[in-house]
């Protein structure tokens, strides 16, 4: 059942899914407003929240999915008979009080983020959205999901605000709410988006999986949140990567599991310019102080305290990690949406001028030209990883 139900997903959705993670549709996106921005084209997205979703969505809509995506009947009848038998209590006084659970998946079960992507997914084959959204090599791409992280996307105002308005009804009938509050809209110009009539809030930044997407490309704001998250593990466990009497091996251990994945989440798809990798340096450094048990007024070189501690360097670990997806996005045997869109070339005109720092540049730099897709299959993975270093 797990096999089938993974087979009828679409590629548009990442969530819970085999070789799939977030860092490609961050990818993805990135990559759609660092084109708009370069081509000077129109975007307009919209970040549905849905209230609830996983204990929202209608039994029924899930057992008719399993149903329509090829799962055998008597799977779909064993599942139902262990949902008719399911039940919460709540605590009224000294009594137990049986509540019947008529809706929702079962958390913690494993098949359940499954059934779930099942039935959002023929919520979404009722729009059919073929025409819809943008046109990227031939193909348009309206919508990116991670299980209930939904992104819609539309060349055009009134565009958006029909995907919106569909998006809605077709929940509905699957028994999920889009929250208005936490809902918001981006596009590069004003633009008037309503549920329920009443109007959608447009934001210049928003959090999408983790990471600050932004009409307007500041590098500073993601590597400012990507340091405070190191800092904040950093302080977590202060006392012990502080104390003298800890050896520096466990130490390191620590940083190298805990902080460091931190402060590169999404590292993969970052354009950093050189003050942005100034930034990282310097806060690893800092935390390095603290663990070796030395100040600035001790003038310790740099090098003095990396043969201390032994870390990981931050930088280039960050350059290491991003080359490694690249050669996995040129080496994959199935075309993503975050693949696609990095070839797509924009039928507009870019104005004259340098363009800002994109994702690429880095390979350009290396390896002296714009084609590094044919490097990256002409090199083994290990080789091709320490260019960037």
């Amino acid at each position: 059942m797990d096999k089938t139900l993974e087979e009828a997903q679409p590629i548009e959705q990442a969530g819970f899914r085999k070789n799939c993670s977030t860092t490609e549709h961050l990818q993805a996106v990135n990559l759609l407003l660092q084109k708009a921005r370069e081509y000077r084209f129109s975007i307009f997205m919209a970040f549905i929240d849905y209230e609830k979703a996983f204990d929202s969505v209608e039994c029924v809509a899930i057992w008719n999915a399993a149903q329509r995506q090829g799962v055998h009947p008597k799977l779909v009848k064993l599942l139902q008979k262990i949902y008719e038998e399911a039940s919460s209590r709540i605590q009224v006084g000294r009594a137990q009080v049986p509540i019947e659970v008529q809706r929702g998946v079962r958390q913690g079960d494993t098949i359940s983020p499954k059934l779930f992507n099942a039935a959002l997914e023929e919520t979404f084959k009722e729009l059919s959205w073929e025409d819809r959204g943008l046109n990227i090599n031939g193909r348009r791409l309206s919508n990116l999901r991670f299980a209930d992280n939904i992104v819609l996307i539309a060349e055009s105002e009134e565009e958006l605000q029909q995907l919106v308005a569909e998006q809605q009804e077709a929940s509905r009938r699957s028994g999920l709410k889009i929250n208005r509050e936490k809902t918001k809209t981006m596009a590069a110009e004003e633009a008037h988006i309503l549920l329920d009539g009443e109007p959608i809030e447009q934001v210049p930044s928003f959090i999408y999986l983790g990471q600050a997407i932004q009409t307007r490309r500041d590098p500073s704001k993601e590597i400012g949140r990507r340091i405070s998250s190191g800092w904040n593990v950093f302080r977590k466990y202060g006392p012990f990567l502080s104390s003298a009497s800890v050896q520096m091996r466990l130490k390191r251990r620590l940083f190298n599991q805990c902080i460091l994945p931190a402060m590169l989440y999404g590292c993969e798809t970052w354009a950093t310019t050189k003050e942005a990798r100034k930034k990282l340096a310097v806060a690893q450094r800092r935390m390095e102080r603290r663990m070796a048990g030395v100040r600035l007024i001790d003038k310790r070189s740099n090098a003095w305290l990396r043969g201390v501690t032994k870390l990981k360097d931050v930088t280039e670990t960050a350059n290491r990690r991003k080359w490694s997806f690249a050669w996995k996005m040129t080496n994959a045997n199935v075309e993503k949406w975050h693949t696609r869109i990095e070839a797509w070339r924009s039928p507009t005109t870019r104005p004259q001028g340098r363009p800002a720092t994109r994702w690429i540049d880095d390979f350009a730099k290396k390896l002296g030209t714009k084609n590094w897709q044919r490097s990256a299959r002409l090199e083994a993975h290990s080789s091709w990883c320490n260019l960037g270093v």
